[in-house]
């Protein structure tokens, strides 16, 4: 029930035409969709456990086209834009640049279109509304394999990985492993911390673009025990990681990778690893509800 009122809350973005179709879906598939893809010209599409099925008027889906598909328009493309950019492209100008929206409730909604050279977005054509997924108890497994010297989530786009760095926050935050422990979640699109998201007890909050900047100032003025954030990406991230490694505190991140043996062809998760600055590994399969590998680093060398 709770992903089906994420399903409904997050159709504040779409235009009315659109939002009156998605709510007549089944509660089957709201509460299994992944997400919302609008494209000009073509069938209105969502995703269900990485598979695209279309929707047509009455809002039954399919994994067939057929004729009576919803086809979508300019209209419905400009009215999701209005709607998710609180009709201020400015506010959100920066996120454009990089091909998205941060929503209210934390999720990306990405967007493609044409850009200039500079980044700027000046026409919309097509746009993916993500759907925000909580999952109490999802590193379950995970966390009996953990033994508290960094964490490492690795895995596909839409795999789960943000999901599960929320619940291990919050389970090693409400004492669930045994103590309570001081976690500090750098936040830098509202994503892991979006609203309603339960991230324990004792659990700080830095929302800032800059992750390295925000790990500085978790190590300099919050005295965590566990740091977390989302898609460590480059060196800088990494230097400042390091620090806080010898500092004595535990990483917890993500990382995208198509498949394990990219773990250690990235220079940034190699490093990780080689250096054991995360001790255990969790790759997610493509598809949820699929075996989670879990590795410790010396198996991965």
């Amino acid at each position: 029930m709770e992903h089906q009122k994420n399903f409904e809350d997050a159709l504040y973005g779409v235009g009315n035409r659109v939002k009156e179709i998605l709510l007549k879906i089944p509660i089957k598939v709201k509460q299994s969709a992944e997400e919302i893809r609008l494209r000009e010209g073509l069938p209105l599409a969502l995703t269900l456990s990485g598979d695209t099925v279309f929707v047509n008027r009455n809002g039954e889906v399919s994994f067939d086209l057929t004729d009576s598909f919803y086809i979508v328009d300019r209209e419905d493309i400009n009215e999701c834009f209005e709607n998710l950019t609180g009709g201020s492209v400015y506010a959100h100008e920066d996120e454009l640049k990089n091909g998205f929206i941060i929503m209210k409730n934390g999720c990306r909604a990405g967007v493609c279109g044409n850009f200039s050279a500079e980044g700027f977005l000046s026409e919309v054509t097509s746009v993916n509304i993500r759907i925000s997924r909580e999952i109490i108890g999802c590193a379950n497994e995970i966390l009996r394999n953990y033994n508290g010297r960094g964490l490492l989530i690795a895995g596909p786009a839409g795999c789960g990985k943000t999901t599960i760095l929320r619940d291990t926050v919050r389970q090693l935050s409400h004492g669930i492993c045994g103590k309570f422990y001081r976690a500090c979640v750098i936040d830098s699109r509202g994503e892991i911390s979006g609203e309603n998201a339960d991230l324990g007890k004792s659990t700080d909050v830095i929302h800032i673009d800059d992750k390295a900047k925000g790990i500085e100032i978790a190590l300099r003025t919050m005295f965590p025990e566990v740091i977390a954030f989302d898609e460590i990406a480059n060196t800088e991230e990494l230097k400042r990681v390091k620090e806080s490694f010898f500092s004595g505190v535990d990483i917890i991140t993500t990382a995208h990778i198509g498949n394990k043996e990219e773990l250690m062809s990235r220079n940034v998760t190699a490093d990780l690893i080689k250096n054991k600055i995360v001790s255990t590994v969790a790759v997610l399969p493509r598809l949820h509800g699929d075996k989670i590998e879990i590795y410790s680093a010396c198996e991965l060398l």
